[in-house]
């Protein structure tokens, strides 16, 4: 009986344990940056449909930015410009609303946006 409980612990995994040892440096800087800025729905199902990739690096300029248009005062929604994407973010949520390609951007029209940040 004793033997079947501990089965598992041979193995490379140990299924069914959970570790206590405290998470260590492996978390990058962008990552722990980004921690705070949500996506949402919209905006996740735009990543996939426009199969953009927003990495670790990205989340962290998206966060400076939020910084800096925070730090100017603004409250509301920002467009940021990286590249050739650009995002919409709401400053007081900490969302990134929506994600656009430029290329997908003609005659397009954005309203209610504080400011516009280039990163």
């Amino acid at each position: 009986m004793i033997v079947n409980n501990i089965r598992g612990i041979t193995g490379g995994k140990h299924e069914g344990f959970v570790s206590t040892t405290p998470k260590q440096a492996t978390e990058s800087f962008a990552g722990i940056l980004s921690s705070s800025l949500k996506i949402s729905k919209h905006a996740s199902e735009r990543l996939k449909f426009q199969n953009i990739n927003l990495d670790e690096a990205t989340l962290g300029k998206l966060e400076e930015a939020l910084k800096k248009a925070e730090q100017k005062g603004l409250k509301n929604d920002v467009l940021v410009l990286d590249g050739d994407r650009a995002y919409i973010v709401n400053i007081k949520n900490k969302v990134i609303v929506t994600v656009k390609d430029m290329s997908s951007l003609k005659d397009n029209i954005f309203t209610n946006i504080d400011g516009v940040l280039m990163i």
